[in-house]
């Protein structure tokens, strides 16, 4: 519907107070109050009528606001409201794309109509910041590249430069203070001034002398003005400045004013001295002499050299007192010339001028050449010649060894000795001693079967004089003797290390380190005997059945870990530990702790047993002597019985350890038992407390007095088990009776009682004394030495003496060795 005529009227007339009141809108715009400067009021309208309808049609006036949407940052009012980039806009707010550096929380604002960012890339500037947001700090070195301080004189300048976000000078050198040196040290554009009076100078300004002044001078100080000493004038002037105004001249000593000023002396060939006013010598001139003693003459005598203050025999005045070889004292033939040998008789000397003392040789032997002089002898004739001490040393074969030519044993050998049919001819080979000739090779330093080799077949060990016994109750074998060095003799242990011996009748090797005798047992396919094997031969086991005590006072030893029979039962058994804390033998036994009593009458059927098999006599009291140790409080006791068979009764009775100290060894007595026949018969110890620990056992007739102590045993005749002096090399042992107390090494085997295993091929000797034995390490560094030495007590030679433990460099005099295999 269109609108009426005065409809369109009114509105015309509101649109047109509207313009006058509000900034014209562009003609397209349509919007009221359009922040532009379009003419609102110009062409292409009209007053309500041409081209137009009164319904709004297409050719609209623009004073009518039409909203293109929401509001944008564009300084346009886009949603029509009166307002431009009012509001929440797009992206306003937001963090801007570029977040590097200084830019870095910047955010989106809308300013004057255009989108900007809260932080924008400024210029670089010298501050540790990224200014342009670009990722780098100070780059391109703001604020710098200019110069900064002075070139002048001394001084350098530097270039400003960007560092650690300040701008420092770089590589300036500034001045110092002015000195005398041809620069300009200050850098004022001048050199080395105000430098005219730097102090006074001179040696003094005393007498004729005067002080002058330092002045810088050409770049150096320089002294100005100054008079020196000069000689002293005899003027009463003080020319030398030493503050004297006689001037220092002494008329009575001055030789160049000698008694007045001007008398110079002048005395032939001689420095002058003057003394009370008169010309005196002072000194002769080199070469020259005051024999006559006149100062007036001054030294006549010369030119002479002194060679020497006392006169010498060699035809020259020596002493310069105008005579030759005066007062020349012969020596002593004894003292001056040869006196050995051939010169012994008839040697004179004398004085013969230029030719100096010279002794002549009146024996026709001595060597003399046409002068007299003795030259070395060339002649093999038994006699000193050159009167040396040395007879026929012309000779450089003379006296020593040579041989027939053959190999080892099979060749002979003398010296070279001279011709007495030809004294002028060379020695010739006489022989002194004859080769044994061949024989089998045998471990002895030496080439016995005449091959060219000394000692074949000795890396095997089996060579005589590689003597080897075996360790009872096993198959290993252990040197009968000592271990020795191939050379060795009865008096020397030799030099030889290639390989060893073990023979008889010579020097043990000793000085030898550990790891040098584990080197030693292995050249000859051996090692070193453990301390068990070592102990075995030492103090083998016992036979059975062996032979009870008779006398009250016999006691016999029985090792527990060598029992006849070790009989388990009911699970439980003795088992074999190594030596512990003083225990004999090779080791002791016990049983697992868990506990358990066992009574007397159940010991037979429950007990583990340890037999011992004894001939004993009938109707006889025995008492079982049981050495032992209680492990704790309820393990201390064992059980024992003496039976015609086993497992027999526990007739002894019950062995206690009555003050039940743990961890201490104690010798405990049966009660006494009585045998019904004589013969073989069975002592058994029976577990009573489990856990108790059993080193071995004494018979004996009685029960009063334990065993002593020395129960160890000793490689004696009879494997004794009490100490026996003078069988075995000890201290107690001397190579001669009722001497000195010697503690000599004897050769190996010397004694022949000293052996372990009873006598005959399968002895082993010298186990105790003599020499101590290495045997194979416990641990790195833990070596023990067993068996004792020819310095130890008795009591220090038992089989069982362990206490020694010695290091891989430890060697000594008394320490040697033996190897098992």
């Amino acid at each position: 519907m269109k609108l009426g005529a005065t409809r369109r009227a009114l509105l015309l007339l509101a649109l047109a107070l509207a313009g006058a009141l509000l900034p014209s809108c562009g003609v397209n715009d349509y919007c009221i109050g359009c922040p532009t400067t379009k003419d609102a009021g110009g062409g292409g309208g009209d007053d309500g009528g041409g081209g137009g309808d009164d319904g709004g049609g297409t050719g609209g006036d623009g004073g009518v606001c039409v909203p293109s949407g929401v509001e944008v940052c564009d300084a346009k009012d886009n949603d029509c409201d009166g307002k431009t980039d009012e509001g929440p806009l797009p992206e306003i707010g937001q963090l801007c794309t570029n977040q590097v550096g200084e830019c870095q929380g910047g955010v989106k604002q809308c300013v004057s109509g255009t989108v900007r960012c809260s932080r924008e890339p400024a210029a670089e500037t010298c501050d540790n910041k990224d200014n342009n947001c670009n990722g780098m700090t100070d780059e391109g070195n703001p604020g710098g590249g200019t110069q900064c301080g002075t070139d002048l004189g001394e001084c350098i300048a530097g270039v400003n430069t960007c560092m650690n976000g300040a701008v420092v000078c770089v590589g300036k050198v500034d001045g110092g203070p002015e000195g005398c040196n041809g620069r300009d040290d200050d850098c004022d554009g001048m050199f080395d001034e105000g430098l005219t009076n730097m102090g006074s100078c001179g040696a003094t300004d005393v007498g004729e002398c005067t002080l002058g002044t330092r002045m810088c001078m050409g770049g150096g100080v320089v002294c100005v003005g100054s008079t020196g000493p000069t000689f002293e004038l005899c003027d009463m002037l003080d020319q030398d400045c030493d503050g004297n105004p006689t001037n220092g001249f002494d008329l009575m000593t001055d030789p160049t004013n000698c008694g007045m000023c001007g008398n110079v002396c002048n005395l032939p060939n001689a420095f002058e001295g003057c003394a009370s006013g008169s010309c005196v010598i002072a000194a002769c001139q080199p070469g020259y002499h005051n024999n006559d003693g006149m100062a007036s003459t001054g030294c006549e005598f010369g030119p002479c050299t002194i060679q020497s203050t006392q006169e010498v025999c060699n035809g020259a005045d020596d002493n310069c007192n105008g005579m030759i070889d005066d007062g020349i004292a012969t020596p002593s033939p004894a003292t001056f010339c040869r006196v050995a040998g051939e010169c012994a008789v008839g040697t004179t000397v004398s004085c013969d001028g230029a030719a100096g003392l010279r002794c002549h040789y009146m024996d026709p032997d001595v060597s003399t050449d046409a002068m007299g002089n003795i030259v070395p002898e060339t002649l093999c004739d038994g006699k000193d010649n050159d009167c040396d001490g040395a007879i026929d040393e012309g000779q450089p074969n003379l006296g020593q060894g040579c041989s027939s030519g053959g190999v080892g044993d099979c060749g002979s050998t003398g010296t070279f000795q001279c011709n007495s049919a030809a004294p002028n001819g060379p020695a010739v080979c006489v022989i002194t001693q004859p080769g044994p000739g061949m024989s089998a090779e045998a471990c002895d330093g030496r080439d016995n079967d005449c091959d060219g080799v000394i000692d074949d077949g000795a890396a095997t060990g089996n060579l005589p004089g590689q003597d080897w016994v075996t360790i009872p109750g096993s198959t290993v074998q252990i040197m009968k003797y000592e271990a020795s060095r191939p050379n060795a003799t009865a008096a020397n242990v030799g030099s030889l290390q290639t390989h060893t011996c073990a023979r008889q009748n010579v020097q043990p090797w000793t000085n030898v380190t550990y790891p040098q005798a584990v080197q030693a047992c292995q050249s000859i396919g051996a090692r070193l005997c453990t301390e068990a094997e070592w102990h075995r031969m030492c103090e083998p086991p016992a036979t059975y059945p062996v032979a009870g005590p008779v006398a009250t006072t016999d006691f016999v030893y029985l090792e527990a870990e060598d029992a006849f029979a070790n009989v388990p039962i009911a699970g439980r058994t003795w088992d074999t530990f190594p030596p512990y804390q003083d225990s004999s033998g090779t080791g002791y036994v016990i049983t697992g702790d868990s506990g358990v009593t066992v009574t007397a009458a159940n010991a037979p059927t429950q007990s583990p047993r340890l037999d011992f098999r004894v001939n004993l006599a009938a109707s006889t009291s025995y008492v079982v002597w049981v050495r032992m140790m209680g492990s704790g409080t309820n393990s201390n006791s064992v059980w024992v019985g003496l039976n015609t068979a086993v497992p027999g009764t526990a007739n002894g009775n019950q062995v206690t350890i009555a003050s039940n100290v743990n961890l201490t060894w104690f010798w405990v007595p049966s009660v006494a038992i009585t045998t019904t026949a004589a013969g073989a018969s069975f002592v058994s110890v029976y577990m009573r407390e489990d856990g108790t620990v059993v080193d071995g056992i004494a018979i004996a007739r009685q029960g009063a007095t334990p065993p002593p102590m020395d129960e160890k045993g000793w490689a004696y005749a009879t494997n004794p088990k009490s100490a026996q002096p003078q069988v075995c090399n000890g201290d107690s042992y001397d190579t001669t009776p009722g001497g000195a107390d010697d503690d000599a090494i004897l050769p190996t085997g010397s004694l022949p009682s000293c052996f372990a295993n009873g006598p005959g091929a399968a002895d082993a000797y010298d186990m105790s004394g003599n020499v101590k034995e290495w045997t194979a390490a416990r641990a790195a560094g833990q070596n023990p030495i067993r068996g004792g030495a020819s310095n130890n007590e008795v009591t220090g030679l038992t089989c069982g003496l362990n206490f020694t433990l010695a290091d891989d460099t430890f060697f000594f005099p008394n320490v040697g060795f033996r190897c098992c295999r």
